[in-house]
């Protein structure tokens, strides 16, 4: 989620620079990836923070924390008595709200520059004024939204399952072949959008569309996620929808985005909203014994108030220091009371909490002895251990021109980076040395101890050791930890995994020898690595115990 400062400041007072707001954020547990001049990206990866996927959640976290004051309100959600639209629901555990309005008497045309560099800072490209506005909603208030052309729309708009291999032409320009578990968006006749996903190309706002249909809708987040992956569309959108999505936001963004039609000129005309539109209240009950337990200090009651309170939440006392908790509506990931106590621990500062030494406790014995001595007599011969991903990334599989086909592909993986197990140990290994050379670490020695993964459903232990050290010759140095490592543990090596350079052409044609080689000088650029790179691999299975270890 991209946030810019002068977008932030007209939602909240903020009285403090950028950068004390970014040295502040993650002290609230708010994760920044990136920072630029007047910009910074939150870091959402591990968060269940549906809220800071707007704006507006980000301008009422960024007032508790600092203090501040939101300069918007909660709209009020009435809309006027006009005749409906047509919408037939097929399925109402997938799409329990389905919100749509028909406006009339539109111009489309460029927009303005105020609209396009808020767009552009949030890194979405500028279409229309009329498909902008469903953006710019998007981006303020976290529900998506979508524009359909009205006179490209015959009948009734109908959400339905696609047919086994029914197509829609999606607004990227392609043809997609659909499944029978993909939500769409139809008319009487033809789809019109993938649900949630992406819109068709058929029914696409234009310079010469006069109408529309403004969609707001919520859908269910386990059909969305699987859609977008299904045909590999991630989208702003569907990230939205699979974090989840309010009532009470959707009618505040359903009456904003319609004002700013109106602006443009456009008369709302018509509107239908099917489901239930209202959020159940979530109340949760709090005792100051158990947040002080949990957290392990005495927090001022007056502190947990007012803790609470700034994040939205209205406390009702029940007893002396017992409160009945309302949870605001944008809040999805508030349901315990420890996730209270939680918000009550973060506003407090993590910093402010006295560090407690941990009781004393006995290991338990390591179940493995062969894998726990080979990581202590690698660590003892200088070496550092990792653990990377089981999958390798794109980038990876491109660099290294590996076989798609030669490699277990992932049913549904979580996205395009996460498709192929490895068959390999290595190359994740040399993903790592890139990224050490990258932050200035000249020499780089590691290794891992992990599965492999081969077509079609073999499983195997590997040891893998990357070494990069600057000399002329990192393999002679390899070799030598490796004999030592032999030495130390006494086994004896079976088969090893890399052949020579002619057989894999990812290694140097005559920098080889048993079980390892460098890495060619093509494939280590591609990296981003200057030095020369050594790499041995051998399957644990393959390794012997000859006598008792020795230490």
């Amino acid at each position: 989620m991209k946030v810019s400062i002068n977008w932030l400041q007209e939602l909240v007072d903020l009285k403090i620079s950028l950068d004390e707001l970014i040295n502040l954020l993650p002290l609230r547990s708010i994760s920044i990836k990136e920072v630029t001049d007047d910009l910074f990206e939150l870091d959402m990866k591990g968060y269940n923070r549906a809220d800071l996927l707007s704006l507006r959640g980000v301008a009422r976290e960024v007032a508790a924390i600092t203090n501040s004051q939101i300069k918007f309100s909660e709209e009020k959600n009435e809309f006027p008595d006009l005749p409906k639209v047509e919408v037939v629901i097929d399925n109402e555990k997938l799409c329990p709200v389905y919100c749509v309005a028909k406006i009339e008497n539109l111009k489309v045309e460029h927009s303005n520059g105020t609209w396009v560099k808020k767009l552009f800072d949030s890194g979405i490209r500028s279409i229309n004024n009329a498909a902008d506005v469903t953006n710019l909603i998007m981006l303020e208030y976290g529900q998506p939204m979508h524009a359909f052309d009205a006179k490209k729309v015959r009948g009734s708009v109908r959400v339905r399952m696609a047919e086994k291999r029914e197509k829609i032409n999606t607004l990227d320009g392609k043809i997609r072949e659909l499944s029978g578990e993909d939500l769409l968006i139809a008319d009487e006749s033809v789809p019109i959008g993938i649900a949630g996903v992406m819109g068709g190309k058929d029914s696409e706002v234009s310079e010469s569309t006069t109408s529309i249909f403004l969609e707001a809708a919520i859908f269910d987040p386990v059909s969305i996620r699987k859609t977008a992956q299904r045909h590999n569309l991630p989208s702003e959108a569907s990230k939205r929808f699979q974090y989840g999505l309010t009532k009470t936001n959707l009618l505040q963004a359903l009456s904003a985005a319609i004002r700013m039609y109106e602006g443009l000129g456009g008369k709302l005309t018509a509107i239908t909203l099917i489901g239930d539109l209202e959020d159940q209240p979530k109340i949760i009950e709090l005792t100051r014994e158990k947040v002080n337990s949990l957290i392990g200090i005495n927090i001022p009651k007056n502190q947990i108030e007012k803790s609470l309170q700034s994040l939205g939440c209205h406390l009702r006392g029940v007893r002396t220091n017992l409160w009945e908790v309302e949870i605001p509506y944008w809040r999805l990931d508030i349901n315990t009371e420890e996730d209270l106590i939680e918000e009550v621990a973060r506003m407090y500062g993590y910093e402010n909490i006295p560090a407690k030494a941990l009781p004393d406790f006995k290991l338990t014995k390591f179940q493995d002895p062969l894998i726990y001595n080979l990581k202590k007599t690698l660590a003892d011969l200088g070496l550092t251990e990792v653990q990377t991903y089981s999958f390798y990334s794109s980038k990876t599989i491109n660099d290294l021109r590996l076989t798609i086909y030669d490699l277990v592909k992932i049913a549904n993986p979580i996205s395009t980076e996460t498709e192929y197990m490895r068959d390999n140990l290595w190359p994740n290994l040399l993903e790592v040395a890139a990224k050490n050379v990258k932050n200035g670490f000249k020499d780089v020695a590691i290794f891992e101890i992990g599965k492999v993964y081969e077509p079609p459903q073999k499983e195997t232990y590997r040891l893998s050791i990357a070494l990069m050290n600057g000399t002329d010759n990192p393999l002679q140095e390899l070799n030598q930890i490796f004999q030592q490592l032999l030495k130390n543990i006494k086994i004896s090596l079976g088969a090893g995994v890399i052949h020579p350079p002619g057989e894999q052409q990812q290694f140097h044609p005559t920098r080889f020898t048993d079980n390892m080689a460098e890495v060619h000088p093509r494939i280590v650029n591609k990296f981003g690595i200057d030095n020369r790179v050594a790499v041995l691999e051998v399957e644990i299975d393959t390794l012997i115990r000859k006598e008792p270890f020795l230490f």
